[in-house]
């Protein structure tokens, strides 16, 4: 990502260079002394070519934040998995008692919070604006987890069992980036009435879930004489963490 630079004077900072590969907006602080600082950001979209407010901020810093900002689903799952880890992708949001209320979804949770309004989350923050990591209900966890990444599990494998195990799971947890991946696609283009790759995606997911459950039942009879053996809790949040990570790297996606 490119880095912040001073502008022409102490008030405008840009990411990286106007019209560069990686340049991301801009921040400007809008007040005058003696008035307590307030500060717009503006972030730069490569597709339509222009540069859209994202947010106010106190601080230059804050609202660096909000350029080219993640933004995580904020549904709450339970007190020990925490809030679902999956980017945000639509905007559930309604007025309530003059207030403007919302909470950011990922594409497997767009339809909660009924008689909500859906919005493209681009779509909020232009008009709203929208902050990484404002409050929310309850806290965001990540369920402590102490297990190297699958693809050094692979690499550490001692037997062959082991590895194709550890493969198995990898496969599982890249299924589930590609099929969250689609959902979050189809609840930020409503209008996209072709269902097939996310109805495709979830075929290759069930078809990887079936295949690791399998490889993992082999693994434990073979290597330690245990019949019938279910996948654990903490495998299962090891593959929720590694399709986050995939979900992340994958290019175009936000």
């Amino acid at each position: 990502m490119a880095e912040w630079v001073q502008g022409g004077y102490s008030g405008m900072f840009y990411m990286g260079k106007e019209g560069m590969e990686g340049y991301g907006g801009y921040v400007v602080r809008v007040d005058s002394e003696p008035t307590p600082e307030k500060w717009f950001a503006y972030e730069y979209d490569a597709v339509k070519r222009t540069t859209v407010w994202v947010g106010e901020a106190p601080t230059a810093e804050d609202a660096q934040k909000a350029v080219r900002a993640e933004f995580l689903c904020e549904i709450y799952r339970s007190e020990e998995k925490g809030h679902c880890p999956y980017p945000g992708v639509v905007v559930r949001t309604v007025v309530y008692r003059g207030e403007r209320l919302r909470t950011i979804v990922c594409g497997q949770h767009s339809e909660v919070l009924k008689g909500w309004e859906s919005v493209r989350l681009e779509e909020y923050r232009t008009e709203y604006g929208l902050f990484p990591n404002d409050p929310i209900i309850g806290k965001r966890i990540t369920p402590p987890l102490n297990l190297p990444p699958i693809r050094e599990s692979v690499l550490k494998a001692d037997t062959n069992t082991e590895r194709n195990m550890w493969i198995a799971l990898d496969r599982l947890a890249r299924s589930l980036a590609k099929l969250h991946h689609w959902r979050g696609h189809f609840a930020r283009y409503f209008l996209d009435l072709n269902a097939r790759p996310r109805i495709d995606a979830h075929g290759q997911w069930k078809r990887a879930q079936k295949h690791a459950a399998g490889m993992y039942a082999v693994y434990m009879r073979e290597e330690h004489g245990q019949e019938n053996a279910t996948l654990p809790n903490e495998l299962l949040r090891l593959i929720e963490r590694e399709a986050v990570e995939h979900l992340k790297s994958r290019k175009g996606d936000k």
